[in-house]
């Protein structure tokens, strides 16, 4: 059939049925209309929607780039661009990272749009670079990452003490008296350091993750407040045995021991008194650092502590080869012309030298013997005969017999750090007697002890070598060469 004919027959029967034209009228916009959503979204191929990763925002780290300070970084995560239609955020993780080891890392779900997260680490980090890697995803699976790197701070002085130390084994390591630095009271000798050597070889070690470790080995210093019959060396006791575990915390200014028995120096002092007076035994000592310094791999530290009220102990350590090491040993006066002289300035042999004909001349002197012993004792050994001045006595300047206080028969001690050689004890001396530090005898009293300055000390094929400086009284210089013998 033709379709003129069939428009026709519907058109009759339109005509005829008005009810029937209506409903195929209906039927035929609502056909109309699903055809045209359907061109409209058709699986997004006919009008795409645009689907981003999250985006991330990194604030400022407010906190925490100083060692052991709370750590936190606020990060904002937004979703992507897709006009809310396809996608939320999903999943935030973190991770902190030190030379490409794991620190920290932690993870989150996320909902909506956007989200706030603050990054907190409580206690922070230690010293040293660090990153921080994080990565948001949404609920399409799309990803985006960011990046940040920082670095902590040290809080720690400038002044490194890590590592082992012992008291120094020299006169005065140990002092107390009724003031800060006073030994009025009572100091250790150059005797001591050999009487106590089973505690002048206690070791005390400072390790950098803050612990701290005493090891006094097979035996140390005793008191009767211990628990034995007399001072003496003997087996550690408990809680002064090194046995225990300790910590440590270190400023610019304090050293806080911490645990039961932690202690450098004598075992009875801390800081509410002395434990042989009746003083508890604390579960942590705070000493005062007084002074620290370094010459070559020797560092040297100064400990104060106020032990109850107007007692004051200090105590020298070391650690490190000491300086005094270079300087042990037995000393002459080297046999050169200029080994002794004077002048206006320092090294200045404007008013006087020794010739080499003087070499001979005082060979009573140039035989004279000088020994710093490793315990800290110096002596003089200077025979039957040394040189002498008319101010000592003689009809004329000439070998003779020593003269005392400068016979080499007192007890002497000496300390040396690298820049200066102090002799301790009346009539100690090397070179010539007459030069001390307010002048020259007999012109100022003989003083109870000496410094020089040490202008070189120097080891070649096994011969060592030193040069002193001495100022007498103002604007008067005299030197002295020493050779080892």
């Amino acid at each position: 059939m033709s379709a003129f004919w069939v428009a026709r027959g519907l058109k009759r029967s339109f005509r005829k049925n008005k009810p029937m034209k209506k409903t195929i009228l209906k039927i035929t916009a609502l056909g109309m209309l699903t055809a045209f959503a359907w061109a409209c979204d058709n699986g997004f191929s006919d009008v795409p929607v645009v689907d981003t990763p999250p985006v991330i925002a990194l604030g400022p780290i407010t906190s925490g780039l100083t060692e052991g300070q709370d750590f936190k970084i606020e990060v904002t995560v937004s979703d992507g661009r897709d006009e809310g239609r396809i996608t939320s955020l999903a999943n935030f993780t973190y991770a902190i990272t030190k030379g490409g080891a794991s620190v920290k890392s932690g993870s989150q779900e996320l909902t909506g749009e956007n989200q706030k997260i603050t990054i907190e680490v409580k206690g922070g980090f230690d010293p040293g670079d660090y990153n921080l890697d994080i990565k948001a995803t949404d609920t399409n699976g799309n990803e985006s990452t960011e990046n940040i790197s920082f670095r902590v701070a040290s809080i720690r002085p400038a002044f490194d003490i890590s590592g082992t130390w012992t008291m120094e084994p020299v006169a005065g390591a140990m002092k107390v008296g009724p003031s800060p630095g006073s030994s009025e009271w009572w100091q250790n000798s150059a005797g001591d350091v050999s009487a106590r050597a089973c505690f002048f070889d206690d070791t005390y070690t400072f390790n950098n993750d803050g612990t701290f470790k005493m090891n006094l080995g097979g035996v140390t210093w005793l008191e009767t407040w211990q628990g034995v019959a007399a001072d003496g060396c003997g087996v550690p006791k408990s809680p002064f045995d090194g046995s225990k575990s300790y910590n440590y915390t270190y400023t610019s200014t304090t050293l806080t021991l911490i645990g039961s028995g932690a202690h450098v120096g004598l075992a009875k002092v801390n800081n509410a008194g002395e434990i042989s007076n009746g003083a508890a035994v604390a579960n942590q000592i705070a000493y005062t650092i007084v002074d620290q310094s370094k010459t070559g791999n020797t560092r040297r530290m100064t400990l104060r502590v106020q032990a109850g009220t107007g007692v004051w102990w200090d105590f020298k350590l070391i650690s490190g080869p000491p300086a005094s090491a270079a300087i042990v040993g037995k000393w002459k006066m080297e046999p050169v012309e200029g080994a002794l002289s004077v002048g206006p300035t320092a090294g200045s042999r404007e008013w006087w030298f020794n010739t080499t004909a003087d070499v001979a001349t005082r060979a009573c002197f140039f035989d004279d013997v000088y020994t710093f012993a490793e315990n800290g004792a110096f002596s003089i050994d200077m025979g039957a005969q040394t040189w002498l001045e008319a101010w000592q006595g003689i009809a004329a300047d000439g070998c003779g017999t020593p003269k005392a206080p400068h016979n080499g028969t007192g007890t002497f001690t000496y300390l040396y750090d690298g820049g200066t050689l102090r002799l301790i004890g009346q009539g100690a001396h090397v070179g010539l007697p007459k030069a001390v530090n307010a002048g020259e005898l007999p012109n100022v009293a003989v003083p109870g002890e000496v410094t020089y300055q040490v202008v070189s000390l120097t080891e070649t094929a096994g011969v060592k070598k030193m040069t002193l400086n001495i100022q007498a009284g103002t604007g008067v210089w005299w030197t002295f060469k020493l050779i080892s013998a």
